[in-house]
């Protein structure tokens, strides 16, 4: 007692002692956390067993991922420990498989078994809180819907008028270039073709980011873009304080779009929307499409298209009343979600077509051989039809989105506890496919790291 009372008398008393000792004790218990929680990981895979590395506290694995580069990291690690390894990012378990049959029957086919993507929705904030890639169940399904039906085969041709505008634009540029020295930067032209063609089919306006590129669309287009991909310290958040960054997100304490940027864009695509309701204008662009559900059946054929093309899976079938069409943030958010999922894979992807051809010449001479006689059947224009039958122009992008994927993997979410080949998959876990990694693997492509069209 007198041990105590000397204690409270002399420690708690003092303020100064009382702060030390409280701040010690919340270290303490959270540093026990941490500890508990890497003890936990060190077992989860064994659990399981799924082999891979051992976790380091707070970080996982995630400092040798960015250390080397995920591109270089997965194909060290499958090689190290085969077609199957789990490890963390962070404090999230996450399982790498090459593993084809795995892929195709499993990760692919089973939809009760597999979603689509991680679930990012708790990260989400307008816009990007009605991305698809974000949305969960009816209101995924209704909106994969309505998206499937604005490009149809029909819609896609009718669209294609636009890419050959912008197509006509550039092909005028690069002989301007020709009669000089020739020399450029193909990821700026690649970039500002690509940019056009998405701002002419999605966005509903016709830019020339080549020969204007001060227009203030193209300005705030690239702003988007720009702070969606630069290095930066907030995207650590979401991989070791998962929790925190959803916090602080919510509230507008950390901000990963420019709200300048984006209303901008709200505003534009608010005032297309009233004029194309009210008949102002006409266009055969997404937006149109989005917008012509409320007129046409095209929609419930869609729905039932879609149901039967993914079986009897109870994930597929519809359990609510269907929206015939999209509202406007909706339509803002698939607006820049293309952008942000197509502008940099793409102008990426033409450039690497470029350096595969200027490589390879015998290949490059075989593809302009079939374009020729492709296009001498269609009065030399190039149309929806035309490039359809350029079989080896399919080679040739094929191969090249081989050699370079612009996304480095594809992850799918355990939708319940299933169990494959004596390994345990549990509800929730993420599963993914490292496509640099199975791109070249010498298993599945010999010689992986040549051009090979044929």
């Amino acid at each position: 007692m007198d041990f105590w009372s000397d204690f409270q008398k002399n420690v708690l008393s003092n303020k100064g002692y009382s702060t030390l000792v409280l701040g010690g004790t919340i270290s303490v218990l959270v540093l026990l956390n941490f500890l508990k929680n890497w003890l936990k990981q060190l077992s989860f895979y064994k659990q399981l067993n799924i082999p891979g590395p051992t976790p380091w506290p707070l970080t996982g694995n995630l400092l040798g991922a960015m250390k080397e580069g995920f591109s270089k990291f997965d194909i060290e690690i499958m090689k190290k420990y085969g077609r199957v390894v789990g490890y963390f990012e962070g404090s999230t378990p996450i399982v790498l498989t090459t593993d084809i049959k795995f892929i195709k029957n499993v990760m692919i086919k089973d939809f009760n078994c597999f979603v689509n993507r991680r679930n990012f929705a708790s990260f989400a904030v307008e816009p990007t809180d009605k991305f698809m890639s974000v949305l969960k169940d009816e209101e995924w399904k209704n909106v994969r819907a309505i998206l499937t039906t604005a490009f149809t085969s029909g819609k896609l041709k009718s669209m294609s008028k636009h890419i050959n505008e912008c197509s006509d634009v550039f092909a005028k540029h690069l002989e301007k270039l020709s009669e000089q020295d020739g020399i450029f930067d193909t990821k700026k032209l690649f970039s500002g073709f690509t940019l056009d063609v998405i701002s002419s089919c999605c966005f509903g306006v016709s830019t020339n980011s080549i020969n204007q590129p001060d227009n203030e669309f193209i300005q705030h287009m690239h702003q988007i873009f720009r702070n969606s991909i630069r290095a930066d310290p907030k995207m650590m958040l979401l991989f070791f304080f998962p929790k925190l960054a959803a916090f602080l997100i919510k509230r507008g304490l950390v901000e990963f779009f420019p709200i300048k940027s984006l209303k901008f864009f709200e505003n534009f695509i608010n005032l297309i929307i009233e004029r194309r309701k009210n008949k102002l204008e006409t266009r055969d662009d997404f937006i149109q499409n989005i917008l012509d559900h409320e007129e046409n059946k095209l929609f419930e054929t869609a729905i039932k298209d879609f149901e039967n093309h993914h079986g009897e899976s109870k994930l597929y079938k519809w359990n609510t009343e269907l929206k015939k069409t999209l509202t406007n943030k909706e339509i803002l958010s698939q607006s820049i979600l293309f952008l942000l999922a197509g502008y940099e894979t793409t102008a990426q992807t033409l450039c690497y077509v470029a350096y595969n051809l200027a490589m390879n010449p015998v290949y490059q001479k075989k593809l302009c051989q079939e374009i020729d006689t492709v296009l001498e059947k269609y009065d030399g224009k190039i149309t929806y039809d035309s490039v359809n039958e350029m079989s080896y122009m399919d080679n040739v992008v094929d191969e090249s989105l081989r050699l370079f994927p612009p996304a480095l993997r594809l992850d799918r979410v355990a939708n319940k506890d299933y169990e494959y080949n004596g390994m345990k998959i549990k509800k929730g876990m993420v599963w993914s496919v490292p496509i640099w990694a199975l791109h070249h693997d010498p298993e599945i492509y010999p010689n992986p790291y040549e051009f090979r069209p044929d």
